[in-house]
């Protein structure tokens, strides 16, 4: 098509040459005749004798020749614009204006201007000049300006000077004789006409050069706009496919030659279709023209790029973006198509999306397995901690309860180390929730700082909280993650403090809330300043730790929007501090009654747990708190344990044999068993929260987390069947109260030598009953007291009347029970 079109433009361009050298040499041969007209009639005009009226003659043709001079210098001055052009305006317009004057003045014109259309045409002549005056008078801009109104004005004026002249020519010539003068007349009329024609003819060529000139410029234009729009087509890297409607290729740029493998010979005039449409979508890209052909309906032209297969030369299919526009040159319209080969970008994408998947499984597999490790860790710690609770409760020596202590703390050093794993996994994870409540400011950094007396003791610190400025009681915010990120900088403060003071400011001043935790430890230097908070980093010392802590604090307080940081020089110990938005609240309805005891009242209990150790552990837990246990060894047990007996409260294991802890509560919450409505608490070690989400999800009611404590069971026991009351519970005391006595009074009417076996295990399950519920009224030497009496008994006998004459002793010793 480009060199179609070149080929057109420079024939064009030879066509436009040939008609301007005919106009020159017409022009040439019109001035020819014209010079010889006007020889011609200066020769009849001597042939003639002069007579009176001459001059008069030759001023009102002198009149009209000054006319078309002016003229004439207004349009020249409009094409040129120059000071001299403008100058020459002025002169003629004095001229034919002085002419103007004479003829409408003069005396010799008196009888003229009596004359039927002489005298009207001359003054309507000289006031039309006169209003010409200030122009010509004033500057050049103001005449540049009205050179198009001058040039209007002088066309309306020139029939009426053609009026004067003719009448005034007419009353001489009936003066003079009449044949001269009317052959005077004829060729003065014929040399204007000639002087117009002449004008005119000048005026055309003038024209006709121009015209020639911009067309033959605007031909070496497009040719080079065609010539730069072929190199821009030539080293694109698109292919450009140009095709008439009826799909017929007319170019093909190198590009297209590159990536279709086609060159151009081989594809001018044949069908797009057949050229790049692969064979399965052919016959509906040929129906698409068709159709836009004879309807107009367009898919893809001008709907920018879509994205669709190719074929190659070779056959091969191939993926490619296309866009398609129309385009008109003269009659013909076109079809412009852009296409660009995308096979490497599609390639990266498939290995992108391949990555991210290899990247999900990687992290679904790290999921797994920090669920398959939390369970395989806490649950071997739910037995050890949970049997080391027990065994606190017992009669130790002060050696054994040294090595008590010693094991608690490392139990207890191993359980935040596997938290802090678990914490840090689910702030990448980004399942890590928030829980805002109204909480006592003072009695949160109380309890926390109470807590870890004991930890910094033992090694010699003195720790105390104090507030700095106002005392604010009631904030709102997420207790759980402040106490953590707290307990975390003071459990710092205390590993690296020894024989010194710990100090916890609490400053709430709007819009701010404070913490510090100041210690006089040996302070940290500028680089280990910056890298305290990075995971798995450490100040460096004979201390362990996994370097996580401060790393967690981080995330926490990022996470309730907050700010951490540290100020500190060697040898000055440091401070750590916690910068929260300060939320005061109004103190909730409940306040009074949040400082007394939770009580779980007696309940039935279905205990499901596959551990043996974990379920002896939870199910002495659960007696000492003198409720009622049955056990189930997987789900499947639990089912039919839950289908004929309503308990009050189901505490389900996850992973267990035969059916695991899900599937039995579905089958639960599914069938019309006893059990249908009863709360079930998800018993785990996996604390995710994608679990928890889980277990809810499978219809569990909450979560209790292994390992297992006393004071989790009576929580938990307590939200399913909620007692409140004074003191202890005024119910509880008086039904605790009973079972004492009756026990006592059991204790008295038995002879412990004729007991029979069936008796004295009765006395044993009831003795550990009792021993529970003394245990969590407060009456550790009574409950002591009541399970060496169980001992006994299940030891066939021997010793029990001295373990009851023991538990006597101990219920006279122990604190009464009431509802103060």
């Amino acid at each position: 098509m480009n060199r179609r079109a070149s080929a057109f433009m420079r024939e064009r361009s030879g066509r436009t040459r040939g008609m301007s050298l005919a106009v020159v040499v017409g022009g040439l041969l019109c001035l020819v005749a014209i010079a010889f007209l006007i020889a011609e009639i200066v020769r009849e005009f001597r042939f003639y004798n002069s007579a009176n009226s001459d001059n008069v003659h030759w001023a009102l043709s002198q009149a009209e020749v000054e006319f078309l001079e002016f003229q004439r210098a207004i349009h020249m001055a409009q094409m040129e614009a120059s000071p001299q052009a403008l100058e020459q305006v002025v002169e003629e317009f004095d001229v034919f204006y002085s002419r103007i004057t004479t003829l409408t003045t003069g005396a010799l014109y008196a009888p003229l201007r009596e004359t039927i259309g002489f005298g009207s045409s001359t003054t309507a002549i000289r006031d039309a000049l006169d209003r010409m005056i200030p122009v010509m008078d004033g500057p050049s801009e103001g005449l540049i300006a009205a050179l198009p109104a001058l040039e209007r004005e002088t066309t309306i004026l020139r029939p009426r000077l053609r009026e004067a002249t003719t009448n005034g020519l007419q009353y001489f010539a009936v003066l003079s004789d009449q044949s001269r003068e009317t052959v005077a007349v004829t060729l003065l009329r014929l040399g204007v006409v000639v002087v117009v024609l002449l004008l005119a003819l000048l005026l055309l060529l003038r024209h006709t050069r121009r015209v020639g000139r911009q067309i033959e410029r605007r031909g070496q234009e497009l040719a080079g706009a065609y010539a730069r729009l072929n190199t821009i087509m030539d080293t694109a890297l698109d292919a450009v496919i140009v095709s008439d409607l009826d799909g017929k290729i007319l170019n093909f740029n190198p590009a297209a030659e590159r990536i279709f493998g086609y060159r151009y010979d081989e594809v001018w005039g044949r069908s797009i279709g057949e050229v790049m449409v692969p064979e399965d979508v052919r016959a509906a890209h040929e129906a698409g023209m068709a159709r836009m052909k004879q309807t107009g309906e367009v898919a893809v032209v001008g709907q920018g790029r879509v994205r669709l297969e190719a074929q190659r030369k070779g056959g091969e299919v191939f993926p490619v973006e296309m866009a398609l526009e129309r385009a008109r040159t003269g009659d013909q319209e076109l079809i412009v198509g852009f296409l660009r080969d995308i096979s490497h970008r599609v390639r990266q994408e498939t290995e992108l999306v391949k990555a991210r998947d290899r990247a999900l499984a990687g992290e679904q597999a790290k999921s797994e397995f920090l669920a398959m490790m939390t369970h395989e860790i806490r649950t071997p710690l739910n037995g050890l901690l949970g049997n080391l609770s027990l065994l606190k409760g017992t009669a130790l020596d002060g050696e054994q309860g040294r090595y008590l202590r010693n094991m608690e703390t490392s139990g207890a050093v191993l359980m935040r180390h596997v938290d802090a794993v678990l914490d840090v996994a689910r702030f990448e994870a980004g399942a890590a929730g928030t829980s805002v409540e109204v909480v006592n400011l003072g009695q949160l950094v109380g309890d926390l700082v109470a807590s870890q007396q004991g930890a910094a003791a033992a090694r010699g610190n003195v720790m105390r909280w104090e507030w700095v400025g106002p005392k604010v009681d009631w904030v709102r915010l997420d207790a759980v993650r402040l106490s953590q990120a707290l307990l975390n900088l003071v459990g710092n403060a205390i590993k690296f403090t020894r024989d010194g003071q710990i100090i916890v400011e609490v400053e709430a001043e709007a819009p701010d809330l404070e913490f510090r935790v100041i210690d006089t430890g040996p302070g940290l230097a500028e680089t280990d300043r910056e890298r305290v908070f990075v995971d798995f980093q450490t100040a460096g010392g004979e201390e362990p730790g996994t370097g996580l802590g401060l790393g967690i604090a981080r995330r926490f307080v990022g996470a309730m929007g907050g700010e951490i940081g540290v100020e500190s020089e060697p040898g000055e110990g440091c401070v750590f501090w916690v910068r929260l938005p300060l939320q005061t609240a109004e103190a909730p309805g409940d306040e009074a009654a949040g400082a007394d005891a939770l009580v779980a009242p007696v309940r039935d209990v279905l205990l499901v747990e596959d551990n043996e150790i974990n379920l002896e552990l939870a199910r002495d837990m659960l007696r000492a708190g003198g409720h009622r246990v049955t056990e189930a060894r997987n789900g499947a047990e639990a089912v039919a344990s839950a289908q004929g007996h309503r308990f009050d409260v189901i505490l389900m294991d996850i992973r267990m044999p035969v059916m695991d802890g899900l599937e039995a509560t579905r089958a639960i919450r599914a069938g019309q068993g006893a059990c249908r409505e009863v709360p079930i608490m998800a018993l785990s070690a996996n604390v995710l929260p994608e679990a928890r989400d889980r277990f809810v999800a499978a219809g569990m009611s909450g979560f209790l987390a292994k390992p297992l404590s006393q004071d989790d069971l009576t929580r938990v026991l307590f939200a399913c069947c909620p007692e409140r009351a004074s003191g202890r519970g005024a119910g509880l005391c008086v039904r605790y109260n009973r079972e004492v006595a009756a026990l006592f009074e059991w204790f008295g009417r038995i002879v412990p030598e004729s007991m029979a076996n069936e008796e004295r295990e009765a006395l044993a399950e009831e003795a550990h009953r009792v021993a529970g519920s003394a245990a969590a009224f407060g009456q550790p030497g009574l409950r002591d007291a009541l399970v060496a009496v169980e001992e006994a008994a299940l030891a066939g006998g021997h010793g029990l009347a001295a373990s009851i004459e023991a538990a006597r002793k101990a219920r006279a010793a122990a604190p009464v029970v009431s509802l103060g």
